[in-house]
């Protein structure tokens, strides 16, 4: 029999509303993941370089701990779901899509937030360019973080919380190096807790408890770095590279007067600069100037990039239609982004009186400490480096994370979140229910923004698919490997077996092209200036007889079908499928 004293309580279940919310938010990510790969060609560079180390990972083991080796080893993993490169890169991105949309609504109502405004934080993370950054370690250090942040908020005592915090720092630092900085900070944060702790001399009792806690921190940081490495060790400089490489592409766009790519040639473009200078200190000694004309030029396109990536959708689709027709994914899309920011704003200024609290409130000191440990090297790195998205994506999660500790703490609308309750109203499941229609609504067509007349064309997607199409009609013998010079960012990556990527890097000092050929038994090479402005081969002579006569060098000339692709090709290959092209065409 029921207690007189305590009716039962009326109403829907709690869970209804929160299963309604991850119900949504899960549609929606389905929804734009699959959009996503409908128009996303595959990625070159630093994103093919993470795939390559991660297929090679069993030869060659994991890499440098500067070079992001748990993306890899993440990568690793997923290829046993997904083995055929192309599928592996695509899955990855929907996944990273939905995690980090997920953990972030996790983290808000860790927060404190209720779960309609949980999930419009998080839907506006979901619909920004922020789940599309590439390269895309930065998307998996973001989750690793939220993961730790979740449990921090879970954790009993400033020290655990502190230690979570930590740990999930130090794993992210594996995948992006610059988070060492802030497990670092994190660090020095947990040991002024326990000096404050000792000094205070109070709760005696569980005093053991936070040095345990700090023994099995240390020990986990131990074991890690054992295993992986130190991942500001910089064995390969690759901190200046980073900035060789940022600063002759900002110096390009800013004088205009860069007749080289800078990326692949920045040093070209930094020794007049900065001269023979192979760290950020002597860079700024070498030429204080420029150096702080390059920081000064960063620092004024911070915010604009920073709110590009906030309010813009894939592939930089804005948040307002501007002269064009408003659709329901601008309504949606904006309106969760005023819920996101306009609601716990409205409720710190309906309850101003309330903010000179706030610095007295513990919960929300160590937000703001948390938040800004882990936001500095991104800002660092935008600042030092250049505002590119990939350092622009915590700011959004962070930010919507930090307002809804300071709504929660002045009991703002929507974010009371006090003694949890089994039941709930009808009105929240209501409104929660408006906001599910609104996210899964407010995901984009991607396919038929690209119009219909005209399909999104992939061409790296492609070019893969027409190089596998002309393997599988030549004469390979079983277990074969072709080697392909790799002289366009990474695609051979994902031309899986019986290809095999031969990077650039691998040509030795003084060593002539056809040697080079021979000894890395490279049968295919893409036919195009890529070859020729490829600086190891500069000067060599023997680069322009081959572009132009590959048949001197026992290979065939062959045209991709539906691309302008040449390539030359093993000569047993003249009876393939793919289109002949003479010896002379250029």
């Amino acid at each position: 029999m029921s207690n007189p004293s305590h009716p039962p309580s009326r109403g829907l279940p709690a869970w209804l509303t929160e299963a309604l919310c991850l119900a949504a938010l899960g549609v929606a990510c389905l929804k734009l993941g699959q959009g996503v790969e409908a128009v996303l060609d595959l990625a070159l560079w630093d994103e093919a370089d993470y795939l390559h180390r991660a297929v090679m990972l069993p030869v060659n083991g994991p890499p440098d701990p500067e070079w992001g080796p748990l993306y890899s080893l993440w990568y690793f993993a997923l290829s046993f779901l997904w083995p055929e490169p192309v599928a592996l890169y695509y899955a990855n991105g929907r996944l990273l899509l939905l995690l980090t949309s997920v953990a972030g609504y996790v983290l808000l109502r860790q927060l404190g937030a209720r779960p309609g405004f949980a999930l419009a934080g998080a839907a506006v993370h979901l619909l920004s360019m922020a789940p599309h950054v590439q390269p895309r370690p930065t998307l998996f250090a973001l989750f690793v973080i939220l993961i730790a942040l979740c449990i921090a908020c879970r954790a009993r005592g400033r020290e655990r919380a502190g230690a979570c915090v930590g740990m999930g720092l130090l794993i992210a630092s594996f995948a992006r190096p610059e988070f060492f900085l802030s497990f670092l900070l994190m660090s020095a944060v947990l040991g002024v807790l326990l000096v404050l702790r000792a000094r205070r001399g109070r709760e005696h009792a569980r005093e053991p408890r936070a040095w345990g806690t700090v023994g099995v921190y240390a020990a986990g940081v131990l074991v890690l770095v054992a295993l992986l490495g130190n991942p500001f060790g910089n064995t390969s400089n690759r901190r200046f590279y980073a900035f060789c490489q940022h600063f002759a592409d900002g110096h390009s766009k800013r004088t205009g007067t860069v007749k080289v790519d800078p990326w692949d040639q920045c040093k070209q473009v930094l020794q007049p600069v900065f001269g023979d200078a192979d760290t950020l200190g002597a860079a700024l000694r070498a030429n204080p100037q420029s150096f702080l004309a390059h920081l000064r030029w960063n620092m004024e396109r911070h915010p604009r990039e920073s709110l590009r990536v906030l309010t813009s959708g894939f592939g930089g689709w804005p948040l307002l239609p501007g002269d064009g027709p408003w659709t329901r994914e601008h309504a949606g899309h904006l309106l969760l982004v005023l819920i996101a920011l306009g609601l716990p704003l409205a409720a710190l200024l309906l309850r101003w009186r309330k903010l000179a609290t706030l610095p007295r409130q513990p919960r929300v000191v160590e937000t703001l400490v948390v938040v800004g440990v882990v936001l500095l090297p991104p800002l660092l790195s935008s600042v030092l480096l250049q505002p590119r998205h990939h350092y622009l994506v915590f700011q959004g999660v962070m930010g919507v994370a930090v307002l809804t500790a300071l709504a929660r703490a002045v009991e703002g609308p929507g974010f009371r979140d006090a003694a949890p309750s089994r039941r709930t109203g009808p009105l929240e499941p209501l409104l929660s229910a408006l906001l599910a229609t609104a996210v899964v609504l407010a995901v984009p067509d991607l396919v038929h923004r690209q119009g219909p007349a005209s399909p999104p064309k992939r061409e790296q997607l492609q070019r893969v698919r027409a190089l596998q199409a002309l393997a599988r009609q030549a004469p390979i013998a079983p277990g074969q490997v072709l080697g392909v010079l790799d002289t366009q960012g990474g695609l051979p990556v994902y031309l899986g077996a019986p290809f095999q990527r031969v990077p650039v890097w691998t040509k030795r000092a003084g060593e002539s092209f056809p040697e080079y050929l021979r000894r890395e038994r490279i049968q295919i090479v893409f036919l195009d200036d890529r070859l020729r402005q490829e600086p190891r081969f500069a000067n060599d002579p023997a680069v322009e007889t081959f572009l132009a006569r590959p048949d001197v060098f026992g290979h065939a000339t062959r045209h991709l079908p539906g691309t302008d692709t040449r390539l030359a090709v093993p000569a047993s290959w003249a009876g393939t499928g793919a289109r002949a092209t003479s010896p002379g065409a250029r």
